[in-house]
């Protein structure tokens, strides 16, 4: 139980920040028609692809046309779909267009600007056909971002509709069929139900071009998962062109995230369907989009993720934080949103001003949610709301008021629009605190946004100058007046009221010293090996060491860094050494010849001082009312988190005292792979609870508590990668009835027969319930030389009832 909770370094690689600063909302489909149509005038659009030939990177697109009665005759693609909040100009890669009447004659089409097409007569218009050309690998300059982008190669399509298929000026709101005919091995993963399906069609059909854009669609030879959620069918599918990534492990990592999320949204999640889609760039492809750039785009009932194909341990909690963060989208703004948002003009800029509730609450939100049920930790969530507040500071306006940067987020603002991932989640925080203040941790930021739900719901808007006065009238007159001074005013946010009112104090600035690998930057080189960053600023120990920039990096004390591993061995050094410990770095450096020779750095380790901003952690003693809205805010009560389904446990596991810490220690030891983690789960309280007593490195002893998830979460990367055989060597049992306390002593190792890498103490509550025995908490410490285990502890384990 000893490992302690690990926690990833993105030093290496900025690619978590670029692609929380590049998400963006989205809404795509692919449509056609089948051959053959009848020739008759129509109340619908009728769209044929076939996937059968691609071309030169292109798709052929025919389109059987509405009878157009009262329209303009011009055919459109869209300038700007919903939360880009930027121009995409789709029209650029719409090529060789033709308009014919329905005996097949030709009809005057002129385009009159990047996405419209004037035709001359259209009364006549029966059928239009073009070209569509590929997004992804495009040579052509454009501002599409990758996840809102098409991709058409051999064995994968992207389909995102707003890219392939228009519509008619005036006629948006009529319905589409789109018909799609595909290679006999290939399968079409959307949320989406075809009307019908067959090995080599399938036949959607949709209300209007806003479901239509709506609808992302990844055709490919299928690597799919599909996993129930209380009411909701969800399906995993996965693009990764080296087989990096896989469904099925994607589907494992994002299961609680799921649980949690069900249970946040009061037990029950928006949609019965639902598909995540995932596209794994190959970093040798070439792309149009900058190198290591990703990210991913929300639609109503799924959400599209273009990622480089680095390896998944590096990647793996981003994957569950940018997944959170679309998902959460099916509340803001996909149910609640103005008029501006649900009624889109695809052809002009006409955005509205509130992106910290469409944005802002959703990226808070998805950071909430695993702090509620035990996804992270408190200090893990309140280390990303420091992050924020850093970032918010250092790189945007922080007194440009946040309605006038929406308004104009395509336009005049829009190199502040990633303030939105920024201090639109800090508003929604302060927000939510606020709101627990007031009603004495009765009604947060969730209630809410229920209740603006049920309010509008999916088909309803709300007014943009309108919504503060809603928000009063549903909550309390101080809530506006919040609202006015820090979202549409130029006042910055007092953060230290009003996380202080959550007993949560903030500093500023504060400076402490910590043991330092030098203050480098690890990048992967061109070669897809680990080196040293030219972004680099090496504090006094990095430069006492040696290194230089471009410096290929293999080992730190003799023990090789992976991409699975690096985090894991640097944590170890900084959290395990001294000042003055030896620190050696295997490295490979270019000489004057410019061939690479192996070189060994060494240097007696130093602390260096570190400079905290704008940090955040609770007070150790918070008022009685500031308690109460820290619990209503960071935790769960009993009866929210029994929702969360515990896996049924081996009988042979919880009949006795003695079977269940047995059980225990058997589930987490062994050799490097992966834990049988529905055992272990098994064994606790669906309100369980860990925690550990450590040290910090002045010396003083601090504890963490967490959930079993999260322990499983900090920890599997690293029994994946080491053996670990944990093993008790004495116990003592106090029990009276239906509770007891085992004060378990403990030693693990490495390897089965490695000396003894630490010993210490398990205290484990337990209870019985239900005909069973559970583990209600487990805290532990270990041993050290001021505080040996003691003798009366160590004796021969007795069998216990």
């Amino acid at each position: 139980m000893k490992l302690p909770c690990l926690k990833a370094h993105a030093n290496f690689i900025a690619i978590k920040n670029q692609i929380i600063r590049m998400k963006k909302l989205i809404l795509f489909v692919f449509v056609s028609l089948s051959s053959g149509m009848a020739l008759f005038a129509q109340k619908s659009y009728q769209y044929l692809v076939n996937l059968n030939d691609t071309k030169n990177d292109k798709l052929s697109v025919t389109l059987i046309t509405p009878k157009i009665e009262k329209s303009t005759g011009i055919f459109a693609f869209p300038k700007i779909i919903p939360g880009t909040y930027s121009i995409s100009d789709y029209g650029n890669f719409i090529t060789n267009i033709k308009a014919m009447d329905a005996k097949g004659g030709a009809l005057k089409i002129n385009q009159l600007n990047e996405n419209q097409w004037k035709i001359a007569t259209p009364e006549k218009l029966y059928k239009i056909t073009y070209e569509v050309e590929d997004i992804f690998d495009t040579e052509k300059k454009h501002q599409i971002y990758p996840m809102a982008a098409t991709n058409i190669e051999k064995n994968n399509i992207v389909v995102h509709t707003p890219g392939i298929f228009g519509y008619i000026d005036g006629a948006s709101k009529l319905p589409f069929e789109v018909t799609f005919e595909k290679p006999a091995n290939f399968y079409g993963s959307t949320s989406l139900k075809p009307v019908s399906t067959t090995q080599t069609k399938d036949v959607f059909k949709l209300a209007n071009v806003d479901e239509l854009y709506d609808s992302p669609i990844m055709y490919g030879i299928p690597d799919t998962t599909s996993v129930k959620v209380g009411n909701c069918q969800v399906l995993v599918s996965v693009y990764s062109p080296n087989k990096a990534f896989q469904s099925k492990d994607i589907a494992s990592w994002l299961s609680k995230l799921l649980d949690a999320s069900k249970s946040y949204l009061g037990g029950k999640l928006p949609a019965d369907r639902y598909a995540f889609l995932f596209y794994f760039r190959d970093l040798k492809d070439k792309h149009a989009f900058p190198p290591g750039v990703g990210g991913a785009l929300e639609h109503t009932t799924s959400s599209f993720y273009y990622l480089p194909e680095l390896p998944a341990a590096q990647l793996k909690n981003t994957i569950v934080d940018i997944s959170s963060h679309e998902f959460f989208h099916i509340i803001t703004p996909l149910t609640i949103a103005s008029k501006e948002v649900k009624e889109f003009n695809f052809n002009k800029a006409i955005l509205s001003k509130h992106l910290w509730l469409y944005e802002g609450t959703t990226e808070y939100t998805a950071h909430h949610v695993q702090v509620k049920y035990g996804l992270n930790t408190v200090q893990e969530f309140l280390n990303k709301l420091s992050d924020k507040i850093t970032t918010s500071r250092t790189e945007f306006n922080d007194t440009l008021a946040f309605t006038t940067m929406s308004k104009m987020a395509a336009t005049t603002y829009e190199k502040e629009y990633n303030n939105v991932y920024q201090k639109g989640a800090l508003i929604s925080a302060c927000l939510d605190i606020y709101l627990l203040h007031l009603s004495d941790g009765k009604y947060g930021l969730k209630d809410l946004t229920h209740d603006l739900g049920v309010r509008f719901g999916k088909k309803r808007y709300f007014n943009d100058d309108e919504l503060f006065d809603e928000i009063a009238d549903l909550t309390y007159p101080e809530v506006k007046d919040f609202l006015v001074k820090y979202v549409a005013g130029s006042a910055p946010i007092p953060y230290d009221y009003y996380f202080g009112l959550a007993g949560v104090k903030f500093t500023p600035y504060a400076e402490h010293k910590v043991i330092s690998l030098g203050g480098i930057n690890i990048v992967l080189n061109k070669n897809n090996q680990f080196a040293v960053g030219a972004q680099s600023q090496m504090n006094e120990f990095g430069k006492k060491l040696g290194y230089k920039i471009g410096d290929e990096i293999y080992a730190f004390n003799g023990v090789a860094i992976t991409p699975t591993t690096m985090n894991t061995i640097i944590d170890s050094i900084k959290q395990h050494s001294k000042e003055g410990d030896p620190l050696t770095v295997q490295i490979g450096r270019k000489n004057a010849n410019g061939q690479l020779e192996k070189l060994t750095l060494s240097s007696p380790l130093l602390k260096v001082p570190v400079i905290d901003k704008n940090k955040l952690e609770l007070m150790p003693k918070p008022s009685e009312k500031a308690l109460l809205v820290q619990k209503a805010w960071l935790t769960t009560s009993s009866s929210d988190v029994s929702t969360i389904e515990t896996p049924q446990a081996k009988a042979e596991d919880v009949a006795s005292i003695d079977a269940i810490v047995k059980a225990l220690y058997h589930v987490i030891s062994g050799p490097a792979g992966e834990r049988d983690w529905k055992r272990f789960n098994s064994l606790f309280l669906p309100e369980g609870t860990m925690g550990i007593a450590a040290k910090n490195t002045d010396g003083s002893i601090k504890f963490k508590s967490f959930t079993p998830e999260t322990y499983q979460k900090n920890n599997s990367p690293l029994f994946t990668r080491l053996g670990f055989y944990e093993e008790e060597i004495g116990r003592t049992l106090s029990d009276y009835g239906t509770i007891a306390q085992v004060q378990s002593a403990y030693q693990y190792r490495f390897e089965k027969d490695a000396p003894v890498k630490e010993r210490g103490v398990n205290l484990i509550t337990l209870v019985k319930s239900q005909g069973r025995w559970w583990i209600a908490n487990i805290v532990w410490q270990g041993e050290t030389k001021d505080n040996p285990l003691p003798s009366s502890l160590l004796k021969k384990i007795m069998s216990t009832p």
